[in-house]
């Protein structure tokens, strides 16, 4: 009797873990805010920002123009050191204490200026990860075509700096890939063209969901992100980001969509503030 309960036993916890992680699967929350800063919320209630960009983003919703709108933050995640990726980096790191992972070279800067806690900083490079949260979340960084510099001005140094050079290295560009442990992976390519090695991301990751660059002239536009998607990553869903912020990312998620023709990809277009749970 002993053997038979402990095997029910057994047999119940297996299933009350499907059973969580069906639910788990259904409570990550993604909120885009404009350009590329993108909210995530895990099923536990961790906060990862992505490319705090806000204060000054005219695509940001007046309500999160206010850093301290977006309550408690444990996690930021900067893809290069462009100022329409990084130039809120510095005030909600100190306002949330939020751990912050970004390229090598711009975390070195930064620290090295005062600018960030070095208690709160986790080294990571393209190729490797990291679990913030423990088992919950494994955190990738991967790779992405762009270049990468600091704007001291932007980030406020300007006033005490005598160096006439106001922008500094940033280290090379990156895109993030976030699994779940629940299964569902998202992949935030930062600022990128399209290149072949995406084949290689979905691969090793298979992204559920991928938040795409589509704005043009300095990112992959429409057509660039259509085949990148179709061809490369080929994952269920993409939300087109990082357009129609300034003149100069004026492409649109309808040429997009017309770019990917019959693609099996869903598209999910958001307004700026907008929730999805997945």
């Amino acid at each position: 009797m002993g053997q038979r309960s402990g095997v029910l036993a057994a047999l119940a916890l297996v299933a009350s873990t499907f059973v969580s992680g069906a639910q788990y699967a259904q409570a990550v929350e993604v909120q885009w805010l404009g350009h590329a800063t993108t909210r995530i919320v895990t099923d536990s209630g961790k906060v990862i920002i992505i490319d705090p960009y806000l204060t000054i983003n005219p695509k940001t919703p007046p309500e999160y123009r206010d850093l301290a709108a977006l309550g408690p933050v444990d996690l930021i995640l900067v893809t290069h050191g462009h100022g329409d990726h990084s130039a809120d980096l510095l005030p909600l790191a100190k306002l949330t204490g939020a751990k912050v992972i970004a390229p090598y070279e711009m975390i070195n800067n930064l620290l090295a200026m005062g600018g960030l806690d070095g208690d709160k900083v986790l080294s990571l490079g393209k190729g490797g990860y990291v679990q913030p949260f423990g088992r919950e979340v494994k955190v990738h960084m991967v790779p992405a075509e762009h270049s990468s510099s600091v704007d001291l001005k932007a980030l406020g140094y300007m006033d005490w700096l005598t160096n006439p050079l106001r922008h500094v290295a940033g280290g090379e560009a990156a895109g993030f890939v976030i699994e779940f442990e629940s299964g569902f992976t998202l992949y935030h390519t930062g600022d990128t063209g399209v290149f072949g090695d995406m084949a290689l991301i979905r691969e090793m990751f298979a992204p559920d969901l991928v938040l795409a660059c589509i704005g043009g002239t300095f990112t992959m536009g429409p057509e660039g992100a259509a085949y990148a998607i179709d061809k490369l990553l080929k994952p269920k869903q993409v939300i087109p980001i990082h357009y129609g912020t300034y003149p100069v990312v004026n492409r649109t998620p309808e040429e997009f969509i017309e770019a990917l023709g019959d693609s099996p990809v869903e598209v999910l277009v958001l307004q700026p503030g907008e929730v999805r749970k997945f």
